[in-house]
């Protein structure tokens, strides 16, 4: 197999990157994120971190070592999310709307699922996407369309009442201790509260969450 080349990117990705890269605290993150990046946009259907490795390194030897750059820049490294998730949602809607503007706002739920007890937030709960009660994660998110295109612009993980009662449990999954119960209707709320600061059309928000409101009180 040979080995993903960071030459091999894109272009329209090098702006993508640099922005990203302007968040992050050194260069080992920036380049962390980048390979992260490449291995999640190219080929290959499994996207979890030790199928990554394999094909960005393309040499066995090497494969461990990619690896565990992966794990400790997604699992352990020192960096703040939210920056980041803000420029990246701010360039995915951007590039959309040149296509053509926002139509429809979308909040929907999506199961994961899983095997085990100690991913974060996993359970036995229902899961749309296996029609039937499942050992999964629950995922909240809100999404943004129009007739060409679509963009998640925020996710939300869901923790169950059980995890959030079980605080020890949720260190050990790096649960901070400030993340505690929301039901599904209100994390999706709490996401369109937040996102007059990409549009800056507060009441067109506004209106979305009051009929958001009205519909689950």
């Amino acid at each position: 197999m040979a080995p993903v080349s960071l030459s091999d990117k894109p272009v329209h990705l090098d702006e993508f990157l640099d922005g990203v890269g302007a968040l992050l605290r050194d260069k080992r993150q920036r380049a962390s994120f980048a390979l992260y990046t490449m291995g999640l946009l190219n080929d290959g259907e499994r996207k979890s971190m030790e199928p990554i490795a394999a094909r960005l390194s393309g040499d066995p030897a090497s494969c461990p070592a990619v690896h565990q750059r992966l794990l400790h820049f997604v699992s352990s490294a020192a960096w703040r999310d939210q920056a980041i998730r803000d420029y990246t949602t701010r360039y995915a809607i951007d590039a959309m709307q040149t296509q053509a503007p926002i139509q429809s706002w979308v909040v929907d739920d999506t199961g994961f699922l899983k095997q085990g007890k100690h991913s974060p937030a996993v359970q036995r709960q229902y899961s749309g996407t296996a029609g039937k009660t499942a050992n999964c994660q629950i995922g909240v998110s809100l999404v943004f369309a129009n007739n060409i295109s679509h963009v998640t612009g925020d996710f939300r993980l869901y923790l169950p009442e059980s995890w959030a009662a079980d605080r020890d449990r949720c260190r050990r999954a790096n649960i901070p201790d400030e993340i505690e119960y929301a039901p599904k209707w209100r994390l999706a709320l709490q996401m369109i509260v937040g996102f007059p600061r990409f549009f800056g059309q507060v009441g067109y928000a506004t209106t979305v969450m009051t009929s958001f409101s009205c519909g689950v009180a």
